[in-house]
């Protein structure tokens, strides 16, 4: 059975209109209007694009723009006077309206179906975060002006942005789709906040995960099961250490391995942090598919979100686990020159010990020899004493 659709919880629809277009001029009488809240039908005119959005109005709020909640009478004055002369310099008006569904507002505390009342602050709030948004994106920020007004009715609340340029600065009313995407995005974000349950998805993979495994030593006995997978990494490593990184391509072919060390030192340590994190995860796709809708474009907002953090994950476990070869292999070469250093101590040692004794054997023998010599020398004379008596004696 196929799961259908779901509606999306907001949604931004948005077109332009040049200054010759009848539209132009019905916003312009929207905003010469005495009392927007009491003046029923009035804004039936506004963005007739969007008649949808306008089905059986309830009310309508005060307009506001990026400074003020509600707009004075000179403040209407000096908009509409902005707006006219937009219109006589041929300036384009972008129109946009945000779509909430009312119980995904209510959900969010926005919204109270029982007394049908709205926290039009933070809608006026996230609006103006939304339309900075746009007008940096597209190089607007200095000659844009805009006004916004929050329209109520029991099906969808909705909120119709006008933008235009009194001074126009370009011919050109398509804007790109990262900026509506962005629009979007701030009016979400700013109203679901999930900065929380996303700030414990990051401290299950960086704290409680990852600086764990930091501090735990691949090579202990507890982890017996890991030390070969480590050694036998660590033996393919190139021997550039600057190249020891888990995102580097020239060990793209040990990354399987360092993903299953990951996988096993988290199966035998870290089994409780990694369930509640996949649980965290699963939660947030849902929030956001509710969010967004499963339209082919919405889709790509949450699709990946689940796998890129488990992505993020393994990522940084590998990388902990490298940094520990690098430390490991210090170790190790600290180790060889060690050896080296004491193996050459004692050749020397040798080497000189060997020296001093042929020495000492030399000198002995030519002391013997010198001995030897003196001796045959003192023989040889007293033999010759001894001839010279006895021939005296004959």
């Amino acid at each position: 059975m196929m799961m259908s659709n779901l509606t999306p919880a907001v949604v931004l629809k948005t077109r332009f209109v040049l200054s010759n277009n009848d539209h132009f001029k019905d916003y312009i009488d929207y905003v010469d209007r005495d009392d927007a809240k009491q003046e029923q039908g009035s804004h039936e005119k506004l963005f007739s694009l969007y008649q949808d959005y306008m089905d059986n109005p309830d009310k309508t709020s005060d307009l506001f723009t990026s400074s003020s909640y509600k707009l004075s009478k000179e403040e209407k004055k000096d908009l509409k006077k902005q707006f006219e002369t937009a219109q006589e310099n041929k300036s384009i008006m972008w129109q946009d309206v945000i779509s909430f569904d009312n119980k995904w507002l209510q959900e969010n505390g926005i919204y109270d179906s029982k007394t049908h009342t709205v926290d039009e602050k933070k809608l006026i709030d996230v609006t103006r975060m939304s339309m900075n948004e746009m007008l940096k994106r597209e190089g607007l920020e200095k000659s844009a002006v805009w006004s916004g007004a929050i329209h109520f009715n029991t099906d969808n609340i909705h909120i119709h942005v006008a933008t235009v340029e009194p001074n126009p600065t370009r011919e050109r009313g398509k804007r790109k789709p990262k900026t509506l995407d962005a629009m979007k995005s701030k009016v979400v974000n700013n109203i679901l906040d999930r900065s929380q349950e996303q700030k414990k998805i990051n401290d299950l993979i960086r704290k409680n995960m990852v600086e764990s495994k930091k501090n735990d030593s691949s090579l202990k006995w507890k982890n017996r099961d890991i030390k070969p997978l480590f050694k036998n990494i660590y033996n393919n490593l190139p021997e550039d250490k600057k190249q020891w990184n888990y995102a580097n391509n020239s060990i793209k072919h040990l990354r399987p391995h360092i993903d299953e060390m990951t996988k096993k030192y988290i199966e035998k340590h870290h089994k409780k942090d990694y369930d509640e994190f996949i649980k965290k995860l699963d939660k947030e796709v849902d929030v956001l598919r509710k969010t967004y809708g499963e339209g082919s474009n919405d889709k790509k907002r949450y699709e990946n979100y689940k796998q890129n953090k488990v992505d993020d994950l393994y990522k940084r476990m590998g990388n902990a686990f490298l940094k520990e070869m690098r430390d490991y292999d210090k170790q190790q070469q600290n180790i060889k020159r060690e050896s080296e250093r004491k193996n050459y101590s004692s050749n020397q040692k040798s080497f000189k010990s060997g020296y001093s004794l042929n020495f000492a054997m030399k000198k002995m023998e030519k002391a013997f020899s010198n001995e030897y010599d003196s001796w045959k020398n003192q023989r040889h004379y007293e033999k010759l004493q001894r001839d010279i008596e006895y021939e005296n004696e004959r």
